[in-house]
């Protein structure tokens, strides 16, 4: 489904203060943009139930919606706060409850911290990963934490910096999904921090436009995302059987989509859509 109106000058990010976006220093094909995009639109058709990519617009927007409402409260956010924040990130859920046993002052006011606008968003992330010390695993999960707290309480103004959108140690995320002959690449020259990912997310905004879509392109190009990063992770995983232990449905192609996005918890579900997909 397209979003069309009288066509528009490309959607802008509205940039945070001493934040430009840097352009890509890789070439992505957007004969693999269509291609994801289709395989997209295929799955959500083939569901059953659900109106389309709408729905998943919608579901999204709700999750931004619970996101903003949270970070309005700026030091006032508590622990009940943060609770209902990690129910909607795949990669916290279950490490969340006994973090906060653990070090529930330290995590409520690591949150506190990263949602003021006092320093550079790429440093306010990297202070809140350094909550976990030398324990890589939570180290990881709370960078996905912050990712997702910054980008879904002003989705047009910071991407995504999840791990599966971008892992510069590992040289892989969904990035690389996008560049074709990724497989033969030693290197893969992508920077890191959000200057990099807004020039990135600004090629995907003006290759959608031209090929429809005004509207809600944050999140239409975090479907791509998530899309391409899922299609690696089972092409990579189903051999070893991976995918169906840790994710679930091994016949439900959105599976991953939605629990990656966090839309299959309660305030991000996807709206009488749950018997279809889960």
């Amino acid at each position: 489904m397209r979003w069309f109106r009288k066509p528009a000058e490309v959607v802008k990010d509205e940039a945070v203060p001493d934040l430009t976006p840097v352009p890509p220093r890789v070439t992505f094909d957007r004969d693999i943009l269509a291609t994801k995009l289709n395989t997209l639109q295929e799955n959500i058709a083939d569901a059953g139930g659900v109106q389309g990519l709408q729905t998943f617009i919608e579901a999204l927007q709700s999750k931004h919606e619970v996101f903003a409402g949270v970070v309005a409260r700026g030091d006032e956010i508590d622990d009940t706060d943060v609770r209902t924040l990690g129910g909607l990130v795949f990669s916290v859920r279950r490490k969340l409850g006994p973090l906060l046993a653990e070090r529930q002052g330290a995590v409520v006011e690591g949150v506190r911290s990263l949602v003021r606008p006092d320093f550079h968003p790429d440093e306010r992330l990297q202070s809140f990963a350094d909550l976990a010390g030398d324990d890589r695993k939570l180290r990881r999960g709370l960078w996905d934490f912050g990712s997702e707290i910054l980008h879904f309480a002003d989705p047009e103004a910071l991407p995504l910096a999840n791990r599966w959108v971008w892992d510069s140690g590992t040289t892989a995320g969904a990035m690389r999904e996008f560049i074709r002959g990724n497989d033969t690449l030693r290197e893969i020259p992508i920077d890191d921090g959000y200057a990099a990912l807004l020039g990135m997310r600004q090629w995907f905004y003006e290759a959608l436009h031209d090929m429809g879509f005004y509207r809600d392109l944050h999140f239409v190009t975090d479907l791509l995302w998530v899309q391409a990063y899922s299609d690696y992770a089972k092409s990579l995983s189903m051999s070893l059987g991976l995918i169906d232990a840790q994710f679930g449905a091994r016949e439900d192609p959105l599976e991953l989509v939605v629990k990656l996005l966090g839309i299959d918890s309660p305030e991000g579900r996807l709206k009488g859509e749950q018997a279809s997909l889960h």
